[in-house]
């Protein structure tokens, strides 16, 4: 698992709203922009984030706090998204396998919730989670407990000190 810390990363140009953020060259936030999936399977994966400047951006996005914030908020509505009747919710997720994994989504957000620094690897991984709708157990009904065992894995993954750098193939 590839770790990076957030010193190194975390520059006030990182967050988008901050005027400092045009320091940035316009082409290589473009580029990101329209890269984000793709980077941040790479990111999931283990590549990297000191191997090109996108895969560089792509991980102070993810590691920042603002992304955190956003990320943990959505975590929050996922329980009550789950209880919510089938005609009221916003959302279409798998509702069983959220209530089963409701211990560790808390778990989860109170990781993302205490500033300490975080894994790029994970970061990317919970984004995936979150996002691909064509995998994730989040969306898709799987074995039981799936989704618990991959949020699980997911904040053992944002921790830097647990993360093992990746072979080399």
């Amino acid at each position: 698992m590839s770790t990076i810390s957030i010193a190194h990363l975390r520059h006030r140009d990182d967050d988008p709203l901050d005027p400092g953020a045009l320091r940035r060259p316009l082409s290589l936030r473009l580029k990101v922009s329209l890269q984000r999936d793709a980077l941040t399977r790479d990111l999931a994966l283990g590549a990297s984030p000191t191997a090109s400047a996108e895969l560089t951006l792509r991980a102070a996005q993810l590691i920042g706090l603002r992304h955190r914030r956003q990320l943990a908020r959505s975590l929050r509505r996922l329980p009550k998204e789950a209880r919510a009747p089938h005609l009221i919710r916003s959302t279409i997720i798998h509702r069983y396998g959220v209530v089963q994994a409701e211990a560790a989504i808390n778990a989860l957000i109170a990781r993302l919730d205490d500033n300490q620094p975080v894994a790029v690897q994970g970061m990317a991984m919970l984004e995936q989670l979150l996002t691909d709708g064509a995998s994730s157990p989040l969306y898709n009904a799987g074995e039981l407990n799936t989704l618990r065992r991959q949020v699980e894995v997911v904040t053992e993954a944002m921790d830097p000190e647990l993360a093992e750098p990746v072979p080399a193939f």
